[in-house]
């Protein structure tokens, strides 16, 4: 429910001042009585209680989170449209599905770049075990060499057969680690592109959740009722701006309703649960209804918007049968039965006319706000159509600035070109890369053939040496073929994920593009249909005008149906039982000189505060011309104007009750 102003309150703060002295004065006259005294003398202090009535099994339609303020609302249910139980009733306007697009595009190149670094440090890691592979060959060789007896061979020769054996330890010690580091350096790039993966999924959930939360659905059968706006103080319909967690309307359910009070922190000690209460209600003078308080918070709670104080809430049920027209929004007045006091009767006075002032409005509006364009927050208005001026479908009726988008348009497609061309270049590189690793493949089987036809050589043929190195050069050029037709496969899986990511990349500016070139066309905002355009004012006030700075999702305008026009006025609570559906009225409009007859054709479902600034609580009310104006424009200010009749004020009822009861 909504937040309840101070006026509801004010009647308890007055009433505990008015009676405080009495108090005082009584627990002096009890001072001769020691610890209780000042209990006793306090115990029959009149208490007052203000709330109002609410729907006991309703649920808040509340402004989805986002990331950004205002928001337009989207899909809202037409007021008094029944529900089931998981429709969608409201849902607001996002970024998000464009994030999601993005998001999924991002994951895309994480995962090719992943698999481009890996396969790159594959190849590094191929290229190391095939250095280690030569490293093992050229030990083999050595120790052939280094096993000659130093008799046999020159001192020269055996020397240096020592230090090429001492070199080759050296070297392989060296390859042998290279390709630890290597593989190690494999290891760690496929964790890091998993945690980065991880991450980055994490944020798809989270997108996600929140495009999910960007919609709300009824929880329960029963029947929409929109909200109001704290800002404007109109009611949200669809294409309305509202705040993140505002509450947008209810789904009323079974319509079962019960009085919400609140009490001081100071007089819970003279209320418990069960304690019998008349209840009074502000828009029904006269209206009473007995009934009992059924909880009280455990704890007080605090409403800056009051004061000071601190308030315990308190649930009052209402009889089944109470026979009396309840309003969700009503005032309440609740006073224990033991503290009740009579009131005299008196009736609100008929000679007077009651006047309250509306406007005219149309039933048929479309508002206008800036286009949702990603990372776009303020606009500028660059032209509006007059204010009050008939369009046709497809003239412009308002035109926004972003000098982001022509930037961002620039520097997109000036990377998106670069892009573009590197493509090509490596298309072109990789085509010459896979001719290469062919010969490569096909220049290390060579080797390994000749290697293998010359270790057939008889051994008796050859010297023994020589005959070991053919044996070691079979081996090592075996293992080369083998490593070869690996490193061309790793290398292709390579160029492909680069490739890929390339393209990933091209793809996410292509879209990004295209979202820039979307929401510049939406920047000029034609008419859909015919209509009249009305403007709508900012924060200060003030209407909406040519150079006005305009944040996202800031309805500037709205696109009214001229031939559908109805008129809008607030009646306060104190005077709402005198309006009845079927109730003639004459609508005087100032700024046309003319007084028109209308009727009322609808009561609003609840009653509301009618804005922050103004927290008088009112009840909406519609009223139909008799027959249809011509000329007014909606947006007109006006005076409905109501032949007033006598009804009974709430202070009437004692007195009622006993003239029944002399009856």
């Amino acid at each position: 429910m909504k937040t309840l102003p101070s006026l509801r309150v004010l009647p308890l703060l007055l009433t505990s001042l008015f009676y405080l002295p009495a108090a005082s004065a009584q627990t002096s006259a009890q001072a001769s009585a020691p610890g209780t005294a000042a209990l006793i003398a306090t115990k029959n202090r009149p208490v007052l209680l203000t709330g109002e009535v609410i729907t006991k099994d309703s649920q808040a339609i509340f402004v989805p989170p986002s990331n950004s303020m205002p928001v337009v609302l989207r899909n809202f249910v037409a007021e008094g449209s029944k529900v089931k139980t998981g429709d969608l009733v409201l849902r607001i306007e996002t970024s998000n599905s464009a994030n999601i697009d993005q998001l999924i595009i991002g994951i895309d190149q994480t995962r090719a770049k992943t698999e481009s670094d890996l396969a790159k440090l594959e190849v590094a890691a191929l290229e190391a075990d095939k250095n280690l592979l030569n490293a093992k060959a050229a030990l083999a060789k050595a120790l052939v060499d280094a096993a000659l007896p130093k008799s046999q061979i020159s001192a020269l020769d055996f020397d240096k057969y020592q230090s090429e054996k001492d070199r080759s330890e050296r070297d392989l010690e060296v390859k042998q680690l290279a390709y630890s580091d290597a593989n190690a350096a494999v290891t760690r790039r496929k964790s890091d592109g998993d945690l980065e993966l991880q991450k980055q999924q994490i944020n798809l959930v989270y997108s996600k959740a929140q495009l999910a939360q960007s919609e709300v659905h009824a929880k329960q059968d029963g029947i929409v009722v929109h909200g109001y706006s704290s800002w404007r103080g109109e009611r949200l319909e669809e294409g309305s701006s509202a705040f993140p967690g505002n509450v947008a309307g209810q789904v009323m359910g079974s319509g079962q309703m019960e009085v919400k009070a609140w009490a001081l922190e100071a007089d819970r000690i003279y209320l418990k649960e069960g304690d019998p209460v008349l209840l009074k209600f502000d828009a029904l003078p006269g209206a009473e209804i007995r009934s009992t308080i059924a909880t009280i918070s455990n704890a007080p709670e605090e409403h800056s918007s009051w004061g000071y104080g601190r308030y315990f809430r308190i649930d009052i049920k209402l009889p089944a049968q109470h026979g009396i027209p309840l309003v969700p929004g009503m005032s309440v007045l609740a006073e224990p039965v033991q503290t009740a006091r009579k009131s005299l009767a008196k009736t609100i006075s008929t000679e007077a006319e009651l006047t309250i002032e509306g406007e005219i409005q149309s039933r048929v509006v479309t508002p206008i706000s800036p286009p949702a364009i990603p990372y776009i927050w303020q606009y500028t208005l660059g032209a509006m159509a007059p204010e009050g001026s008939k369009v046709k479908a497809g003239d412009m009726l308002v035109s926004f600035q972003a000098a982001e988008v022509p930037t961002q348009l620039a520097s997109q497609k000036s990377s998106l070109n670069e892009k573009q061309r590197a493509l090509e270049k490596l298309k072109l590189e990789q085509i010459e890369a896979e001719k290469n690793s062919d010969l490569s493949v096909a220049e290390a089987q060579s080797n390994a053939e000749k290697s293998a036809r010359k270790a057939t050589m008889p051994k008796e043929l050859i010297r023994r040496v020589d005959y070991d190195k053919l044996v070691i050069e079979k081996t090592l050029n075996a293992d080369l073929a083998a490593l070869s037709i690996r490193l061309r496969a790793t290398q292709l899986r390579a160029r492909k994920a680069e490739r890929t990511g390339l393209e990933s990349e091209i793809a996410q500016l292509q879209g990004k593009i295209d979202s820039l070139f979307k929401g510049q066309k939406a920047l000029t905002v034609l008419a859909t249909r015919p209509g009249m355009l009305i403007y709508k004012s900012n924060f200060s006030g003030d209407k909406f005008t040519t150079g006005s700075q305009v944040w996202m999702g800031l309805s500037v305008a709205s696109l009214a149906d001229p031939d559908k026009l109805f008129v809008s006025a607030k009646v306060p609570e104190a005077q709402a039982i005198a309006i009845k559906v079927g109730q003639t009225a004459r609508i005087n409009i100032p700024g046309a000189n003319m007084t028109l007859p209308a009727r009322v054709t609808a009561l609003g479902a609840v009653f509301h505060s009618k804005s922050t600034t103004q927290p008088i609580i009112v009840r909406d009310i519609e009223l139909e011309f008799d027959q249809p104006p011509k000329g007014l424009k909606p947006g007109a200010a006006i005076q409905a104007i109501f032949s007033s009749t006598a009804v009974p004020s709430s202070s009437s009822s004692a007195s009622r009750d006993n003239k029944d009861k002399k009856k």
